[in-house]
């Protein structure tokens, strides 16, 4: 059994971009320029070359630190349909067939965050894990390819300077809405899309960051005027806010009046807008 371990950006709806080197780290340059609503994920890759089915269970990030014990951590999954090879599944047991291969997509920086903060190091050193039904030990990904994060690193691209405060708050909704077994299980609430066009012209309202209790009427306000529900983006707003307060320092400028307030290699939100007549 071989698993592998490599850095991806999902733009949903559009693609998925990865880095098969198995390399964390990478520049936009060599795969274009992505839109705000993006998010960076570890795509977990476990094939089986041999003769026989195997069942395998608990995808996760093993994750040490000079001087301590290697851990294990499952962080949320996405499930992708109609993505050829890279489909991914948000089960965690899965049986793979011979000659077959199975794909998580993790979304490593919602655990990462709180293990460099907590870290006495300089680095954690992250790599792929799963458990093999009948097999005490956990198979990883290559020990060549240990993904070493430093302390103080947000983006696993090296030619980004800043993050976009709207790409730090859509990333909240992607969390909430897409992420699991079940992404968009609820029918009557509003597509990510569209959620994340509401929540970029809310954010236009105001110069600079406003306070919660602002931005949660202005999020009402345009929900009105889309005539959709404001709940799913007020109940992330508390989220988005504990986003941007960790990210502060990495941030561009707040959207005020222009789409061009993101980082060099975003592009205006793609959403389409439904009638609001």
């Amino acid at each position: 059994m071989r698993v592998y371990l490599n850095a991806a950006t999902w733009e949903p709806d559009a693609r998925l971009t990865t880095n098969n080197t198995g390399k964390w780290k990478m520049e936009t340059g060599e795969f274009g320029r992505f839109a705000k609503e993006n998010i960076e994920l570890a795509q977990l890759v476990v094939e089986n070359p041999g003769r026989t089915a195997i069942t395998i269970h608990r995808p996760s990030l093993a994750i040490s630190t000079k001087g301590k014990k290697e851990y294990f951590v499952t962080p949320r999954m996405f499930k992708l349909e109609n993505y050829g090879s890279d489909t991914a599944t948000a089960e965690t047991v899965v049986r793979i067939d011979p000659y077959d291969r199975v794909t998580f997509l993790l979304d490593y920086w919602s655990v990462i965050h709180s293990q460099l903060a907590d870290s006495q190091s300089k680095r954690i050193n992250v790599r792929g894990s799963v458990l093999v039904a009948g097999r005490k030990r956990p198979r990883r990904s290559p020990r060549r390819l240990t993904w070493k994060i430093p302390k103080d690193d947000w983006t696993a691209y090296t030619d980004v300077r800043s993050l976009s405060p709207f790409t730090v708050m859509w990333r909240e909704i992607c969390r909430s809405r897409l992420g699991g077994k079940n992404p968009n299980s609820n029918e009557t609430s509003p597509p990510v899309s569209v959620l994340g066009a509401v929540l970029f012209e809310a954010m236009r309202k105001f110069e600079e960051r406003p306070s919660q209790e602002d931005f949660r009427s202005a999020i009402r306000e345009v929900a009105a005027e889309w005539k959709i529900s404001h709940l799913p983006l007020q109940i992330s707003s508390f989220r988005m806010y504990e986003a941007l307060d960790r990210n502060g320092e990495n941030l561009g400028p707040w959207p005020h009046e222009s789409v061009e307030s993101a980082s060099v290699n975003e592009a205006p939100p793609g959403a389409t807008e439904v009638d609001r007549d």
